[in-house]
C-alpha cells in the first residue's frame, strides 16, 4: 500500500503516532506504509526504547509495550502534579521536566507501575532533564542550566547553576558534555565530568539557535553533530571539539518544524502541516531532504530508534484533545 493510498484508506486522526521502519535513503526508494494498529490518544509527546513507546499527555506519563506493532499494549502510567514539558529515558529512569513540580525522577523499571523516586524543586519552571552519570543537568527558566547530583536519587542535592545569558530553552548530554540553549544568544556547552558548580567550556554566540529538540549523533568520518529546531527549521552544529562549536547550516524545511530525532546522519523532522521530513545530514554544511512522509494532521513531534521512527501528528496541545496514534510499518 502506498502513502497516497494509505493515507485516503486510513480513518481521519486528529493526533496520531505513526511508526516505520528507520532505513534511512531507502525511505525515499519504497516509500510504502502500512497501517498495522492504533493507539488511542491523546498524546504530546513521544521517546521511544527497549521495544517500548513513552508517551506524554499534559500531567500523564503513560508506557506502551510495542513489541507486536500490530497490538500495541498500555502498560502504566502515573499522573504528576504540574504539567510535563519534556523528557529523557535512560535505562530504567525517566527524567521529567514538570513545571513547578520541578525534575521529577522516575522508575520505570516495572513499567505496569511507573513510580516517582524523587524530585528537585528549582526556583523557576523546570523544562528538560539530561544525565551523566550521577550528575543530572536541566533547564530552569529562571536559573538557567542547573545540576544536581542524583546518587541518592530519592534526594537529589544542588550542584549549582549557571545563568544563560537569555532565555533558557533547552539542554542534551552526549557523554560527559551537555549543550544547553536559550534565546535569543545560542549555545553553550558543559563538562559534566568536572568537579564543582557548571561553567561553560564552550560558547557559541548564534542568532536563531535552537529553540528545542536537541539532538547529538556521530558520524562514520569521526565528526559529532549537534542540531535542533529553530525559527521554524532544523539547526545543525559542528561540536566535533565542544570548546570551539562551529553553526555548520541553517535548514528551512518546507513546513514548520517542531520536533526532531537524530540516528547517525539522519534527522526525523516532525514539520507541521508538510509532515515528516527525512534529512541527510552527512554533509553537515548542506543538509537536503531524502525522503517526505505527509500526515493528515499536522505532524508535531518524533522520536526514533535503529528500527522504528515514532511521529506525533495532529491537533495543537491548545486545540483540543481529540486524539489517536496511528502505528504504520514499511513494507517492500
Amino acid at each position: 500500500m502506498t502513502v497516497s493510498r494509505l493515507l485516503r484508506s486510513a480513518r481521519p486522526f486528529a493526533l496520531g503516532l505513526v511508526l516505520v521502519p528507520a532505513v534511512g535513503a531507502q525511505l525515499a526508494a519504497q516509500g510504502h506504509l502500512e497501517h498495522v494498529g492504533t493507539i488511542d490518544g491523546p498524546a504530546d509527546l513521544v521517546k521511544f526504547d527497549d521495544g517500548r513507546a513513552f508517551v506524554t499527555h499534559h500531567r500523564t506519563f503513560t508506557v506502551f509495550d510495542l513489541s507486536d506493532p500490530t497490538a500495541p499494549q498500555r502498560q502504566g502510567s502515573l499522573e504528576l502534579p504540574e504539567e510535563i514539558w519534556k523528557f529523557s529515558i535512560r535505562g530504567d529512569r525517566a527524567y521529567l521536566g514538570a513545571n513547578f513540580h520541578g525534575l521529577a525522577i522516575l522508575d520505570i523499571s516495572d513499567p505496569s507501575a511507573p513510580r516517582e523516586l524523587g524530585r528537585f524543586q528549582s526556583l523557576g519552571q523546570t523544562k528538560i532533564g539530561a544525565v551523566f552519570d550521577t550528575k543530572l543537568a536541566y533547564i530552569d527558566h529562571m536559573e538557567g542550566l542547573v545540576l544536581i547530583d542524583i546518587s541518592d536519587e530519592s534526594e537529589p542535592q544542588s550542584i549549582g547553576s549557571y545563568f544563560l545569558d537569555g532565555y533558557a530553552r533547552d539542554v542534551v548530554t552526549s557523554g560527559s558534555i551537555a549543550y544547553a540553549t536559550d534565546s535569543p544568544t545560542g549555545l553553550y556547552v558543559f563538562d559534566l565530568a568536572r568537579d564543582g558548580v557548571p561553567e561553560p567550556i564552550g560558547i557559541l554566540h548564534a542568532p536563531a539557535a535552537p529553540r528545542n529538540a536537541l539532538q547529538v549523533a556521530d558520524l562514520p568520518n569521526g565528526a559529532k553533530l549537534l542540531a535542533g529546531i529553530g525559527a521554524g527549521g532544523l539547526q545543525v552544529y559542528d561540536v566535533t571539539d565542544p570548546r570551539a562549536p562551529v553553526k555548520t547550516a541553517t535548514f528551512d524545511t518546507p513546513g514548520q518544524a517542531s520536533g526532531l530525532a537524530l540516528r547517525g546522519q539522519l534527522a526525523y523532522v516532525a514539520d507541521g502541516e508538510s509532515g515528516l521530513q527525512v534529512v541527510d545530514l552527512s554533509d553537515p554544511t548542506a543538509p537536503r531532504i531524502t525522503a517526505s512522509f505527509p500526515t493528515d494532521r499536522p505532524a508535531r513531534d518524533v522520536a526514533a530508534s535503529d528500527s522504528l521512527v515514532l511521529v506525533v501528528a495532529g491537533q495543537s496541545e491548545r486545540e483540543g484533545d481529540d486524539r489517536d496514534v496511528l502505528i504504520m510499518q514499511i513494507t517492500p
